[in-house]
């Protein structure tokens, strides 16, 4: 499936909360239910499952309706996917709550929310790299800055950059793979892009969107019999969309 937006997880127990808590950017939420929430939206965003984070993100924050990160979270994935309608909701409820106390993190992010209040096709790349510099051995950080450089501006140079610094800095993280598989494809870099998706799948043996990638993968060099296989198994997986891209690869094959 598209490149995982945002990413990371573990969320259930305090002690495990803690530790995601060290792979996201930090936040402001004292608020147990919220943070159960948010952690579990971020979860769902590690393998794409993008309605599952907005339900969750949305739990976030009307758990905490001063949640700010939820509303930066939910604001970007809007704008990510150009829906400026809905990213004009949450960046309004965003920039009600009131900064003060708001830690460095929180406040690169509003001011992206402002600039695209200004303008819904703002470029973010400032604030992107002023959000991995403040936090340079944050994921989060860098993933922001990858899916932003992929999804928005459009810098496939740059979203490899990112991509490249997600796995370093994790290397057991499979979705970070996922993000580096697609910057690959977007360089033209097919064989390096391959290698990513195996690692993907590696790492990730459970998760459909790993298969589905490694389908897009297929797809892409016209390999359209293992593509069809890969998104039959992301079907049988439980990733009910992959049937339709299956056909379409079978279709291909007749032609």
């Amino acid at each position: 499936m598209k490149r995982t937006i945002f990413t990371l997880a573990f969320f259930l127990g305090s002690c495990l909360i803690l530790q995601a808590q060290d792979r996201y950017l930090p936040f402001s939420s004292q608020n147990e239910a919220a943070k159960a929430a948010y952690f579990k939206g971020m979860k769902a965003s590690e393998n794409a499952n993008i309605p599952l984070f907005k339900t969750e993100m949305e739990a976030a924050a009307k758990a905490d309706s001063n949640f700010f990160m939820a509303y930066a979270n939910l604001a970007f994935m809007a704008t990510s996917f150009k829906n400026y309608e809905l990213a004009t909701q949450y960046i309004q409820k965003g920039l009600a709550i009131d900064p003060t106390g708001f830690n460095k993190g929180e406040q690169i992010m509003r001011g992206a929310l402002q600039a695209w209040a200004k303008d819904p096709k703002a470029d973010p790349t400032q604030m992107m790299e002023a959000l991995v510099v403040a936090y340079p051995k944050t994921i989060q950080a860098h993933e922001w800055a990858a899916t932003s450089a992929s999804w928005i501006t459009h810098d496939s140079i740059a979203a490899l950059k990112h991509s490249l610094k997600v796995v370093e800095l994790s290397p057991k993280y499979g979705a970070g793979y996922n993000m580096v598989g697609y910057s690959y494809m977007a360089n033209g870099q097919m064989d390096k892009a391959k290698t990513a998706f195996e690692s993907y799948i590696r790492l990730s043996p459970n998760e459909p969107n790993a298969y589905d990638s490694m389908a897009e993968y297929y797809f892409n060099v016209e390999d359209y019999a293992k593509s069809a296989e890969f998104y039959d198994k992301a079907a049988a997986m439980g990733l009910t969309a992959a049937k339709k891209r299956a056909d379409e690869a079978r279709a291909k094959i007749q032609k």
